[in-house]
Parts: C-alpha cells; structure tokens; sequence
C-alpha cells in the first residue's frame, strides 16, 4: 500500500472518482487540496503536470543563474572558450534518461519540506532518486564526487562549482547572494581541498562578488 500526497486537479479521472465527495467539495484554494491516495496494489512513479512544470521552470533559472557566473568569469580569466562550454552544458544530464524524472521527485521533496506540505515518495522512487543524485555528482566534473580526488579538478571544474554554489545562493537568498557561505561549510569537511584550491576557489568567489556588488 502506497501513500502518495498529490493534488486533487493532478489526479486521472479512475483516481478522483474514487475520491470522497467531502475532499472534492472541500472549500478552500485547489492549490492546498492535498489528499493522501491509498492505491490498491498499484503504485506510480508519473509525476504531475504541476511537478514537471515546477521543476523546469526552477532547474532551467538555476541553470541561467549559472551560465550568467560562467560569462562573467569567461570575461576576466584565460579560460574563455572552456567556460562557454560548460556553460552551454550545465546541468544538461537532468534533463536525460537516468535523471529527470527522479529530480522532479526530488525537487518536489524539497518544495514540499520548504513549505511544510505533506510529501512521500511513491514505491521504489526513493531509491532511484539516490540512483540519480550518483548519476548526477559522478557524470559531472563540477561536482568533486566525478574525481576521485577533488585535488584533481581543474580550475575550470572548480570555477564552475563556484558558479553553482552562486546560483544556489541567490535562488534561497543566502549571504547576499554569495558562495562564500557555501564554501565554509563545504571546504574542510565533505571537500577536502589543499591549500592552493582552496585559495583559488575563494579567489574565484572574491572575483564574483566584487562584480555582483558592481551590477548593484
């Protein structure tokens, strides 16, 4: 038996007419008409209309909020044609096979927490959401977990994680919209960097504040 929170719109007509009247009737907005379905002996990994649009709309402003990073350091170091590649290829591995839908589960999980809505995986999704963070952090080169020694990223690969803890910064309004924030509670524990990345990894942080206070 699986416990799905879902919205009541979402649902195929063989779920809602399944419903109790007094949850369809319910007066209040549709957008927090949450129910908890009990499917008989099925389960569905599907995500909801709602879901998918939410995730592309917020992957693909995080992915913009990255490339504009990427143009800015493309601008101001020696790596100009290597960061116009990754810019035109961040994050694109989320829109493949291996991880889309497990990340639209995922970013669910993480609107829900936020909001402090009810969430529950459907069967099985909890597992190939691990699959795909794997898939994510291992096909990457701006993740360390790519290297098997994060000492061997590159300055490209390390600018572009600058560039992603950025954007995540300025998407949940963190220290002004730097990653500085990001590295000190990265750097040191889960990263282990030596001392020469990890001055150029603040330096590179350095660099892009000093222009986003500039565009202020």
């Amino acid at each position: 038996m699986t416990f799905v929170a879902t919205r009541v719109s979402s649902l195929p007509l063989r779920l809602t007419s399944c419903l109790p009247q007094r949850i369809l009737d319910a007066d209040y907005p549709e957008k927090h008409k949450y129910v908890l379905l009990i499917q008989h002996g099925m389960t569905t990994s599907e995500p909801t209309p709602e879901m998918v649009a939410f995730y592309e709309r917020r992957t693909y402003e995080h992915i913009e909020r990255v490339r504009h990073c990427l143009t800015i350091m493309a601008s101001i170091t020696e790596y100009t044609n290597e960061l116009a590649e990754r810019a035109r290829v961040h994050d694109a591995s989320k829109f493949g096979p291996e991880e889309r839908v497990p990340y639209i589960w995922l970013t669910e999980f993480h609107r829900c927490r936020r909001s402090g809505e009810p969430f529950t995986y459907p069967e099985g999704m909890e597992e190939r959401v691990r699959a795909a963070i794997d898939h994510h952090m291992t096909g990457n080169r701006h993740h360390p977990d790519f290297h098997a020694d994060p000492n061997e990223m590159t300055d490209v690969d390390l600018i572009e994680m600058v560039c992603d803890w950025t954007a995540m910064s300025q998407e949940f309004g963190q220290d002004n919209g730097s990653a500085r924030g990001w590295a000190d509670k990265t750097i040191g524990g889960r990263l282990q960097l030596n001392e020469e990345k990890r001055q150029f990894v603040y330096a590179i942080i350095d660099l892009l504040d000093s222009h986003h206070n500039m565009d202020r």
